[in-house]
């Protein structure tokens, strides 16, 4: 009998240990998650549905732990413009990025970031890429609860540094509401809120909303889709996007 009391009381004591294991399984999706991931990405983004001007990409996405606060990365997009005039194929601007994290506790709280993005302008035509090499520093702030919900704040700059002088200086700043849930049984909906304001041209803004659901298939493989569309200011950057992705973790 004395060893059934030890069992109990031994599966009590360990029960909060079993909640901060099983709180949550990692998803590649809050920005303070730091994993060795490959993730293949289409994305269909209609520029102007009534001109017919739409890009379609295919983003393969790669990043690297280097330590347990840092990780870098590399995106490179195949792209394909098409519009009624004139229909191209090719590479587009290729990204370098670096982040450093600090991640919530196990329960749940605050966390915080930085991410520095490089922009390179490897695009094989000028309407798949900006022709500027670009600089985008960015920072974050997030709060976690134990239920599975987090909501994080971000700012994001973009500055053109040096390009082809025919195209337009770049100098964007960007604001990023998330609101998202993370599920025990491997599914996740995230919401994403951004807001661009355009200091190269003074006046120019736009929000655009994101909803995203996805899924764990196994423990080290997700999917996902995703959708966005343009739904205020004097800007327009697109109409509407959808892409879905696949990612597979811990590599």
């Amino acid at each position: 009998m004395r060893k059934w009391y030890l069992l109990v009381l031994c599966c009590v004591c360990a029960f909060p240990s079993w909640g901060q294991l099983q709180r949550k399984y990692d998803y590649g999706v809050m920005p303070t998650e730091n994993i060795t991931s490959l993730e293949i990405n289409p994305v269909l983004t209609v520029l102007d549905d009534r001109a017919g001007v739409s890009s379609n990409q295919l983003i393969i996405k790669s990043y690297h732990v280097l330590s347990s606060a840092w990780n870098w990365g590399v995106e490179v997009p195949l792209t394909r413009y098409e519009s009624p005039e004139k229909s191209e194929n090719g590479l587009g601007d290729t990204t370098l990025a670096v982040s450093w994290m600090h991640p919530e506790s196990l329960n749940g709280g605050l966390g915080y970031g930085t991410r520095m993005e490089l922009f390179v302008p490897t695009a094989t035509d000028k309407r798949l890429g900006s022709g500027q090499l670009q600089v985008s520093p960015s920072a974050f702030v997030l709060w976690s609860f134990p239920c599975g919900i987090y909501t994080a704040l971000g700012y994001k700059h973009y500055w053109s540094v040096v390009g082809d002088h025919s195209r337009t200086d770049i100098n964007l700043g960007r604001v990023r509401l998330n609101v998202s849930y993370l599920s025990d049984t491997k599914w996740w909906i995230q919401s994403n809120l951004y807001y661009y304001q355009d200091f190269e041209n003074s006046g120019k803004m736009e929000v655009v909303p994101e909803l995203e659901i996805g899924t764990l298939i196994t423990v080290g493989t997700a999917f996902y889709a995703n959708v966005g569309t343009h739904v205020a200011g004097n800007a327009h950057s697109k109409d509407w996007s959808v892409s879905i992705g696949f990612r597979v973790l811990y590599l």
